[in-house]
């Protein structure tokens, strides 16, 4: 008998530790590379969620950026994702030059961010002063599936070339950086937050500029792609850029799957907003509720509506 209740005991104990188990929700978290603005702040929110919600468990990992979360994402390798708002317009819309025609619409937004800036960097002594003078150069357009690649292909088409009138080189920003420090590109493009690792990085061993655009170059950029706004990038804000430059911009949005509980994606919301003011990531400073309506070209998740309306600012 006391073999058949001491039995009972331990199958009790391994059903109970199972459940316990069970309770825990665990979510992939695909950021960008490593030398970018996505994978450290990815790692940020990740431990800002664990910390204040229970059971939870977010594991970060970098990958290509916008495009390549979105593809993860809809092949079941992850949960939750960043990407430009400009590359989430072109998955739901099928864009035929960006998705081969394919409408990808199993994600949704759970709030904008801050805004990424175009950056295309050159050395500060270099001959480039405008995108059209990038016409046989040696220039980094970004990683395969990222969304600095959308936007350098946009930009160099509004100056009337395409990738063949330049010989691109498909790096990541870490390997842009390095590349360029080894005199291996003549240019490199950055979609990515002010500032940025990457560049910091260039510019503390070589003078930089970086390349803007004027006023009409951005006007007609963006009668063609609405999602671009203009931004100030101050002088100063990297060793050599010894003018203010205009440059394009868009949003980063936090996506996840539609699928992802309402409670759990609500909890989720209110925590990243609420208690920003945590995190050390300078991108902070832009993170707001008000601020988390903006610019979203798809739905958003149900969890993240409900928070959006308490706050009154959804209707």
């Amino acid at each position: 008998m006391r073999k058949i209740v001491s039995l009972l005991l331990v199958t009790a104990l391994l059903l109970s530790g199972a459940a316990a188990l069970a309770e825990t929700t665990y979510l992939g978290f695909s950021t960008g590379g490593t030398a970018g603005t996505y994978y450290p702040l990815g790692g940020e929110i990740a431990a800002l969620w664990m910390k204040h919600i229970a059971d939870l468990d977010v594991s970060v990992a970098s990958s290509g950026g916008s495009k390549d979360n979105i593809l993860k994402m809809n092949a079941d390798e992850a949960e939750l994702g960043l990407a430009q708002n400009d590359v989430m317009y072109y998955a739901y819309q099928g864009d035929q030059d960006f998705f081969a025609g394919q409408v990808i619409d199993s994600f949704v937004a759970i709030g904008s961010l801050y805004p990424e800036l175009v950056q295309i960097v050159v050395a500060a002594d270099s001959d480039i002063k405008t995108v059209a003078d990038l016409k046989g150069k040696n220039v980094s357009v970004g990683a395969v599936n990222s969304g600095v690649y959308f936007n350098a292909v946009q930009l160099l088409g509004e100056a009337g070339l395409t990738l063949q009138d330049i010989k691109p080189q498909h790096l990541s920003f870490d390997e842009s950086a390095a590349s360029f420090q080894n005199r291996q590109l003549d240019a490199f493009f950055v979609t990515a937050g002010l500032p940025n690792p990457a560049i910091m990085d260039v510019a503390s061993k070589t003078a930089i500029r970086l390349i803007g655009l004027t006023e009409e170059q951005m006007t007609t950029l963006q009668a063609k792609y609405s999602f671009y706004v203009p931004i100030v990038v101050p002088a100063g804000s990297y060793n050599g850029l010894t003018e203010d430059v205009t440059v394009p911009s868009m949003n980063a949005v936090l996506i996840c799957k539609k699928d992802l509980p309402e409670e759990l994606v609500y909890q989720m919301t209110k925590v990243l907003f609420e208690n920003k003011d945590e995190m050390t990531h300078a991108k902070k400073e832009f993170i707001s509720a008000e601020y988390g309506v903006q610019g979203i070209p798809v739905p958003f998740h149900p969890g993240a509506e409900k928070y959006f309306k308490e706050m009154n600012l959804l209707p």
